[in-house]
């Protein structure tokens, strides 16, 4: 999934998911919601929180079901406050590739969810518009992701911008990184925790890697 490194185009109306008020939790997503507080993760999300949470969603498959349920918890039930909270206290970055973004609009948004590194800023190398750098005071990243060879002109994969901030992240001395969970056909997700927490999701089959070299070089630990 990429974003524009030029003008962004209005998104379209949000709430494109269907909903059943009659849909339950299940075993699985209890268990989900337990390897992510194991995690130090979504602290605030326990059973009667997960039974209003899925209360509002229908059938879908495990991975859509899981972007649902962290989409709404991080939305902290419409206070504007508690999303910040949550979504800062677990560096909560989730991309929908149905909304038109630039990658300048995703770097302030990594950069308010990491102050230890803030401010961060994209910047072009040269006269290459793919030499891409991301920059923190006197600490900068190269922007690069062999698996997105067939990005379009002008765009830049997400999890390029997300793996150059680790490496700030890692420079700058921060335990906590942003590791990709298992995304869906629209959506990929990202979160802040320690190594040990990365392990725990990656053991229980919730990040989008399952190697643990691969995810160790991605978090830069």
């Amino acid at each position: 999934m990429t974003a524009s490194l030029k003008e962004s185009v209005p998104p379209p109306a949000e709430d494109v998911y269907a909903r059943n008020e009659n849909a339950s939790h299940s075993k699985r997503d209890e268990e989900f919601v337990r390897l992510l507080n194991a995690a130090g993760l979504a602290c605030e999300l326990d059973a009667r929180q997960l039974a209003m949470l899925t209360s509002e969603l229908g059938e879908s498959r495990v991975q859509s079901r899981r972007m649902d349920i962290l989409e709404l918890y991080y939305r902290g039930n419409g206070d504007a406050s508690v999303a910040s909270r949550r979504r800062k206290s677990d560096r909560f970055f989730m991309h929908n590739d149905y909304f038109s973004v630039t990658a300048h609009q995703l770097v302030s948004l990594l950069a308010e969810l990491n102050p230890e590194i803030a401010p961060i800023e994209l910047q072009q190398i040269g006269a290459d518009e793919n030499l891409l750098v991301l920059r923190a005071g006197e600490h900068f990243s190269a922007v690069t992701d062999e698996d997105d060879e067939g990005a379009q002109p002008g765009t830049v994969a997400v999890r390029a911008l997300v793996r150059a901030l680790n490496a700030l992240l890692a420079k700058a001395d921060v335990t906590e990184r942003l590791v990709p969970l298992a995304p869906d056909d629209s959506r990929e997700l990202y979160i802040g925790v320690t190594e040990e927490g990365a392990m725990t999701l990656l053991q229980g089959g919730c990040t989008e890697l399952s190697a643990v070299a691969a995810l160790r070089e991605f978090a830069s630990w």
